[in-house]
């Protein structure tokens, strides 16, 4: 069982990864977001196919920008986790560039400690949206 400092620590680790990958997207800075994920990770994407590797994710996101994407806001809603493994459940909106909102939803994120990085290995999202019938 994880100590209180133990768990504090992890989720000021959890927090400060997702910061820098939205800092990255925020940026424009489609390498920088790639370089959040494991080589070999997945993306589950409402409405996609699964997204699998650095290659696919690198276009996933080069797409969100081509979209408009402008801006990406992430609410850590609850980390946990041990040794090399954490998890992080969050809410998150997406922002065109004129600030409009494009989309919100919620989100589950698997991370691994990749020499000493926490680095995404699954993520998962979708959208608050009502879906299409």
């Amino acid at each position: 069982e994880l100590s209180c400092s133990a768990v504090n620590s992890l989720q000021e680790e959890i927090k400060a990864a997702e910061k820098k990958c939205n800092e990255a997207i925020n940026k424009g800075d489609v390498d920088a977001v790639v370089g959040c994920y494991t080589d070999d990770a997945k993306i589950l994407a409402p409405g996609s196919p699964m997204i699998s590797g650095k290659a696919a994710i690198k276009e996933y996101f080069a797409g969100l920008a081509a979209l408009g994407i402008g801006k990406s806001e992430t609410d850590v809603l609850e980390v946990g986790g041990g040794g090399n493994n954490a998890y992080v459940i969050y809410n998150n909106t997406l922002y065109k560039a004129d600030g409009s909102v494009f989309d919100n939803g919620k989100g589950l994120a698997l991370y691994y400690k990749d020499n000493g990085v926490w680095k995404i290995y699954a993520d998962s999202a979708n959208s608050n949206a009502a879906s299409a019938s």
